[in-house]
C-alpha cells in the first residue's frame, strides 16, 4: 500500500480516516445497511456517533472497456486534481452549492501505488426513501408529470453546463412519496459550455437506455408517450 490523500466536507464530517473507505470497517461495526451490485458492488453504511447519524454510499472507482482486463481498478496517476475522485468530489461540491438535486458528497480518498498508479474511492450522502429509475419503472409507472419533472430536472443541469457523461435511467433517482428526482454517478462528467450538441446527446444516450431495458424487461414501464412527457418538461 502507498499514501493516502483525504477529501472531505467538513461541514458534514470532519473526522474522516482511511479504514472508512473499506468495508471491512463497516462490517465489524455492523453498520452496513445494504449492497448494490452491477458489474462491482456499492455499499450503503451508516455513520452513527457523538449524536451524528448520517447514511452514505461507498464507491470504489473501476476501469471500463476493455483496459479493465488489464487493470481493474488502477489509474495513473497524474496529479491530484485529475484523479477520478477528486474531480467528481469537487464537481458535486459545485452542483450543491448551485441547488442542483445531488447526494452532497463527503470524503474521498485517494491512494498511491509505486508513484505511478492510484485506487479511488468516494463517500457520498445516500438519498433517503428514494430507488434508481431502473427498479422503480419495473415495478411502477409514472405519471405524465412525473416524466415531467425528469425532463425539468435535466433542463437544470444543462442550464448549468452540467455534463453527465452516462445519462441513463439507472442514474436518476425517484424519490417517493414526493417524486422529488435527483441524478447521480458523476464519474468522468463535468461542467462545460452550455451547448445543444452535447445536451441533445445527453437526451439521447438517456433514450436508448429506456428502450434497451424495455426491450429486455417487456414489464418494464416506458412508452413513447413517456417520452414526449419528459420532452416537454424538457422544454418547457
Amino acid at each position: 500500500m502507498g499514501a493516502h490523500t483525504l477529501i472531505s466536507s467538513q461541514a458534514l464530517l470532519p473526522l474522516v480516516t482511511p479504514e472508512w473507505f473499506e468495508a471491512e470497517f463497516w462490517r465489524q461495526q455492523n453498520a452496513i445497511t445494504g449492497t448494490s451490485k452491477g458489474r462491482y458492488t456499492t455499499y450503503f453504511v451508516k455513520y452513527n456517533e457523538d449524536s451524528t447519524a448520517i447514511n452514505m454510499v461507498l464507491r470504489h472507482y473501476y476501469r471500463g472497456g476493455m483496459i479493465r482486463h488489464v487493470s481493474k481498478d488502477k489509474f495513473v496517476f497524474t496529479g491530484l486534481t485529475r484523479t477520478r475522485a477528486y474531480q467528481e468530489f469537487e464537481l458535486l461540491m459545485q452542483m450543491t452549492e448551485l441547488g442542483l438535486p445531488v447526494p452532497r458528497p463527503i470524503a474521498g480518498m485517494i491512494s498511491r501505488h509505486l508513484g505511478v498508479w492510484c485506487m479511488n474511492d468516494i463517500l457520498i450522502e445516500q438519498i433517503e426513501n428514494a430507488s434508481d429509475g431502473f427498479h422503480y419503472l419495473l415495478a411502477n409507472p409514472l405519471l405524465d408529470t412525473e416524466w415531467e419533472k425528469i425532463g425539468q430536472v435535466i433542463k437544470m443541469f444543462h442550464k448549468n453546463g452540467i455534463y453527465h457523461a452516462d445519462l441513463n435511467i439507472h442514474n436518476i433517482l425517484i424519490k417517493q412519496p414526493s417524486s422529488d428526482i435527483y441524478l447521480i454517478d458523476f464519474d468522468r462528467c463535468e461542467q462545460r459550455a452550455p451547448d445543444i450538441k452535447w445536451q441533445s446527446q445527453n437526451l439521447d444516450r438517456l433514450k436508448r437506455s429506456l428502450l434497451k431495458e424495455k426491450r429486455l424487461h417487456p414489464t418494464f414501464n416506458f412508452s413513447e408517450q413517456d417520452w414526449k412527457c419528459l420532452l416537454a418538461g424538457y422544454q418547457k
